[in-house]
């Protein structure tokens, strides 16, 4: 009920409202924004209360976004996807930049996914743990993926790879963001809820500090958590993975918190 409440269209509007008034954000933001759909699921997690903030989000992903394809000097993607889509967050952004291009949303969350489907119009999708068993219709200009391999172990990172590979057009460009050394400094200090114990916090910067990359799990799950993943650690796997050239890295590009990096595949 709380959930709902807050996320009455009047509400959601009237933060929208507060941020267009906003000297902090530009002429071309305030554009996009006012474009953008105010309606936010009740059912959005990232949702708390706070339009202001959920939607300057947004705005910071497409910053990033605009970045690197102006790096990687792609043309306006005509087939995008959003993975995981939540509960729209850029890709309510998404739709408005790119209004004559086709989207496709994938999150193992289904409420969320046809959400999406219906606010958005966009093409329905359901994740599965195993990344393997996930496939398209058909291939993808440009990849967003906002706070995935941010929860993933090293098998499950690389296995997201594998499936961007399989459905990015060559030219095509993938986004994801990571936790680097912003988020190893933080953790130990306790400034954000990680949703982890005073033992994994204390533990988890121990193995990025020496190789550049942390993960511990949830609690009662095993694939599924927080993971440290430096720009060295990064650059690694993807040079094993092979094909993919880096056009753009920016240290917590996405929210002030997250670092971006964007591949193209060759």
């Amino acid at each position: 009920m709380k959930r709902r409440l807050q996320s009455r269209l009047t509400l959601t509007s009237k933060q929208k409202e507060c941020l267009l008034k906003s000297e902090t954000i530009t002429s071309e933001q305030r554009e996009l924004l006012t474009a953008t759909s105010s309606r936010i699921f009740s059912e959005d997690r990232m949702y708390t209360g706070n339009g202001e903030h959920y939607f300057r989000v947004g705005l910071s992903a497409i910053h990033c976004i605009d970045e690197a394809l102006r790096r990687a000097a792609t043309d306006s993607p005509r087939r995008i996807l959003g993975m995981p889509c939540g509960g729209g967050r850029v890709l309510r952004f998404l739709v408005a930049r790119f209004p004559k291009s086709k989207f496709t949303a994938c999150d193992v969350d289904r409420k969320l996914v046809d959400f999406c489907a219906r606010e958005f119009g966009a093409n329905p999708v359901y994740s599965q743990s195993n990344f393997d068993e996930v496939t398209f219709a058909e291939p993808f200009d440009l990849i967003w993926c906002g706070s995935l391999v941010t929860h993933l172990n090293r098998d499950g990172i690389v296995s997201l790879w594998k499936l961007f590979d399989r459905h990015l057009r060559p030219g095509g460009l993938v986004v994801f963001t990571t936790h680097g050394d912003y988020v190893a400094e933080r953790i130990p200090r306790r400034e954000f809820d990680y949703l982890l114990t005073k033992e994994q916090t204390d533990r988890i910067g121990l193995p990025y500090a020496e190789a550049g990359y942390g993960f511990e799990a949830y609690e009662g799950l095993k694939d599924w958590g927080v993971s440290l993943t430096s720009r060295a650690w990064i650059r690694a796997r993807i040079a094993e993975l092979g094909g993919w050239r880096e056009v753009y890295f920016k240290p917590r590009g996405w929210d002030d918190h997250q670092d971006v990096f964007a591949f193209v595949r060759e």
